[in-house]
Order: C-alpha cells, then sequence, then structure tokens
C-alpha cells in the first residue's frame, strides 16, 4: 500500500506490535514480519512516504503547491487521521494548512501557502513543515492556471524501539533498540494545477531532494501526484450535483489509486464513497455551517470512515478522519445605504 509499503521498515514496528499483543498469531506473523525484512533490507528503506487522507479531494495544498489560492480567499484546513484503530503501534496523523491570495492584478495572482504535519506509526515520529509560492494566471482558457513550489524541512526520528528479531540477533540495518534518533532534510516541490467552475487537474513531484536520514537509514523517495475531479451540476433539474475526485500516487517502485464519488446538495452537505486499491472503502460525510446560518458559510467539516480490505482487516476495527476548514475572504462587499434626495424628496436606494 502507498504510503505504508513493504519497503518502509515502519510497517515492520508495526506488526512487530501485533506479535507482542496477539500471541495466538504469533507464528503466522512472525513469517510475515521476517519476510517483510527480507525485503525492506535488500535495500535502504527508501519509499518512507507521506501521511495518507482517506479526504484527498479537501485537503489538495499538501500534494500540490500549485492548488495555494485556488478558492481566491483565504483558506485554513485541519485534518486529523486515526488509522487501522485498535492496531497497536498504528498511523496517527494530524495536518495544518493555510493558503491564500497576496496580490492581484488583471489576470495576474500571486498566492501563498503553508502546509505543516505530524505523522507516527510504531516506533517512527515524522515531522514536515513547507512554504508554498503559487503563479496563478486566471482566464487563460476556461480556466486559471496556476504553477507553485514549495520549499521546507522533513524530520525523521525513531523513538525508543524494542525489535523483534526473527532471527533473535540484532540486525545492523535497523537502529538499535531502546535508541532515540532524529534526522532533519531539506524538502522541495513543484506542481501545476488547472481548474474551472466545474473541474480541476493536477500534476505534481514532491521530494525533489531526495533527503538522506543517514542516522535511521532511510533514503526520502521522489513522489509524483496526478489529481482530477467534476463536479456535474443540478442533476437532472434536481439540487443535487455529482463530484467523482481521482488521485494517483506514485514514487517509481509502487502505486496507489484513490477513487472517490460525493453527492452534494445545494453546495451545503455532501456524502459519498471513496475507494482505494487494495486497501480500504470509506465513507464521506460532510456539510457547510452556511446551512445553519450565513454568518458561518465557508465553515465545513467533513468526516470519513475506512473500512479496511487487506489482510490487516482482522488486527483493526477500522480508521477515522476528521477534517475542519474555514475560508473567508478580506474583500467587503458594498453596502446599500438609504439616503434622502432633497431634490426629489424621497430615499434613493441607488447609493453607495
Amino acid at each position: 500500500m502507498f504510503g505504508r509499503n513493504k519497503k518502509n521498515f515502519s510497517y515492520i514496528y508495526v506488526l512487530n506490535s501485533v506479535c507482542n499483543d496477539e500471541s495466538r498469531y504469533r507464528q503466522r506473523m512472525k513469517k510475515l514480519v521476517f519476510s517483510t525484512l527480507l525485503i525492506g533490507m535488500t535495500v535502504i528503506a527508501n519509499a518512507q512516504q507521506d501521511p495518507q487522507f482517506t479526504q484527498f479531494f479537501n485537503n489538495k495544498l499538501i500534494m500540490n503547491p500549485g492548488y495555494a489560492g485556488a478558492k481566491d480567499a483565504i483558506c485554513i484546513t485541519m485534518l486529523s487521521r486515526f488509522q487501522w484503530v485498535g492496531f497497536d503501534g498504528a498511523p496517527t496523523s494530524a495536518l495544518l494548512s493555510g493558503d491564500a491570495p497576496v496580490w492581484n492584478k488583471g489576470n495576474n495572482q500571486i498566492a501563498v501557502g503553508l502546509t505543516t504535519y505530524l505523522d507516527y506509526i510504531g516506533f517512527e515520529k515524522n515531522y514536515a513543515m513547507r512554504i508554498a509560492g503559487t503563479y496563478r494566471r486566471k482566464n487563460l482558457g476556461p480556466g486559471h492556471l496556476a504553477v507553485g513550489f514549495d520549499v521546507g524541512f522533513s524530520n525523521k526520528g525513531i523513538s525508543n524501539p524494542t525489535w523483534i528479531y526473527p532471527s533473535g540477533m540484532p540486525d545492523p540495518n535497523i537502529p538499535a533498540s531502546g535508541s532515540s534518533l532524529n534526522n532533519f532534510g531539506l524538502d522541495l516541490g513543484l506542481g501545476v494545477y488547472y481548474h474551472t467552475d466545474t473541474w480541476y487537474a493536477g500534476i505534481s513531484a514532491l521530494h525533489l531532494t531526495g533527503s538522506e536520514f543517514t542516522d535511521i537509514n532511510i533514503r526520502q523517495a521522489r513522489h509524483m501526484f496526478f489529481m482530477g475531479g467534476y463536479t456535474f451540476k443540478s442533476i437532472a433539474g434536481s439540487d443535487f450535483d455529482l463530484n467523482p475526485n481521482v488521485l494517483i500516487k506514485t514514487e517509481f517502485a509502487t502505486a496507489q489509486f484513490d477513487a472517490n464519488l460525493n453527492v452534494i446538495w445545494r453546495e451545503f452537505y455532501w456524502g459519498g464513497l471513496t475507494y482505494r486499491i487494495q486497501d480500504a472503502i470509506a465513507i464521506n460525510l460532510g456539510m457547510n455551517f452556511g446551512a445553519i446560518t450565513p454568518k458561518l458559510n465557508g465553515l465545513q467539516i467533513g468526516y470519513s470512515y475506512d473500512i479496511n480490505t487487506s489482510r490487516l482487516s482482522s488486527f483493526n476495527t477500522g480508521s477515522h478522519e476528521i477534517m475542519l476548514r474555514y475560508c473567508f475572504s478580506l474583500k467587503k462587499e458594498q453596502e446599500i445605504i438609504r439616503r434622502y434626495n432633497v431634490r426629489f424628496m424621497d430615499y434613493n436606494k441607488d447609493r453607495f
């Protein structure tokens, strides 16, 4: 699975934890750990991946810096994910991002964005922060074309690991039990994003520096992301829109495909399904609080529940993900003021 695949020895810690907690599966899981070790340690563990989020359609900035400013507003997004609940050492992720246009002139726009996240899995702790800068050419064809880059850092560390070695002997390729190590690396990314009122498409490349985290024997793999989506407005003349989204992720050794379909009612409520190949089927629900009061328009909440479809389904009760986003504009609409017209002795409502 992309993001938690066999070359990432973080996956090994989780399997080791299962061996500790599920004694009846000890022999079977030891075989799996052993085979994973053989695969993972034949090369440097270079497939350490980014955190995985089911609501990728609400979380584009982390994958594509060209997305910054796409809503022509100041947007702040928070995401929390609790993966494989009940699985000791399972991944836990949290993200905070924000983006906003900072300069507009004619059809030209410059926007900035900030993304920071935490990702814990087993004994491994990952932190990252990236700042994005985007140039957008508006009204280029039917939509807007943006080119963006981001720069920042990644930090990967191991905190007090307790290994189970299938051979009974320590492995020189793995940090020693009880050690605490941290490595920082420079991070660069590029992205192109095109969007209209009804569809979007993007391509991006992240972790272009391929940073080496030598103390923990990990090399950060370069990633590519392909995304796209379309909104079919007012299906059959109703108040419902249909919104499919797709995401393809690859680090050139493996690939993952996510497909999503949401039904949206009056732009206030949405619900749908997401399928992640060989991993999970997810239920998505969300709403815009503007349905309650216009003053809260732009404040959105989303929730997804993943049902695991891989062999790990026997060891967890699913994954939970919560999204909170608020978008607002600093531009104030002109207010119509009633003024008394002395000449005509009445109110003129057309003055601003």
